[in-house]
């Protein structure tokens, strides 16, 4: 398959609280990149995250998945499409990008973010999650977009990747589509419960039978982030991240 090349995931979440996320972000170590009356983005340890001013048409809360790429959107586009990808390229309110439209859901192709700022911790790394019936189709997409599989569940419920650029994406089998904005910490998980609680912030050390995560309180008030420690513990999951 012929997918983009160095691409870098980049979810916007939308958010009455921009200085919520802020404190979040920069606790752990993310680095504002760009800011922009209502549009934030920030460089984490791998991948980005983008905030953007909630509003009725999108409401607080939620998150609609993106990636920047480096080549030339236009290209770009074409190189998704010919891998089955429903991209189409559009106007948008900042701009030319690709609309991918998949189940209701909305996927954005973006030209890069300008800057070069670094990360001051680098264990933590985007997580944009994406949920459907058809994980199958979910896969394809993800890519066609220039994604690598990495962690495989045997069961098929749950495939993670990775992406040149740095970040990663994950498709999860559900019965109802959605997207959620989570995040990988490639280290010690505890240190992000220290990091939280040093700074006045909420956090809740959970160990699942996959691996422990941190949850940290949604500044929207919605269910909990997850800051998931990276997974070591394969049973029943497959590195593909070689193949």
């Amino acid at each position: 398959m012929t997918t983009l090349t160095g691409p870098t995931p980049r979810p916007i979440r939308f958010t009455a609280d921009i200085p919520g996320w802020q404190r979040i972000l920069e606790t752990l170590g993310a680095t504002l990149l760009s800011e922009h009356p209502g549009w934030l983005v920030y460089q984490l340890g791998g991948g980005r995250v983008a905030l953007h001013a909630a509003s009725p048409e999108q409401p607080a809360g939620t998150t609609t998945l993106a990636v920047e790429t480096p080549v030339d959107l236009a290209d770009a586009v074409r190189t998704a499409s010919a891998q089955g990808v429903p991209v189409t390229l559009e106007d948008s309110d900042h701009g030319p990008a690709g609309h991918v439209r998949v189940d209701g859901a909305l996927v954005w192709l973006d030209a890069p973010t300008p800057g070069d700022g670094k990360a001051t911790r680098p264990e933590l790394s985007t997580l944009q999650i994406w949920y459907g019936p058809d994980t199958g189709l979910l896969r394809d997409v993800l890519e066609g977009l220039g994604a690598r599989p990495r962690i495989v569940g045997d069961d098929g419920r749950w495939t993670d990747f990775s992406y040149d650029g740095g970040g990663l994406a994950a498709a999860h089998l559900a019965e109802t589509g959605g997207t959620e904005l989570a995040f990988e910490w490639g280290g010690d998980v505890e240190e992000v419960l220290r990091l939280l609680t040093a700074a006045g912030i909420d956090g809740l050390l959970i160990d699942e039978t996959y691996g422990r995560t941190v949850q940290v309180a949604d500044p929207d008030g919605g269910p909990r982030i997850w800051i998931n420690e990276q997974q070591t513990d394969l049973y029943g999951y497959t590195d593909a991240s070689g193949a």
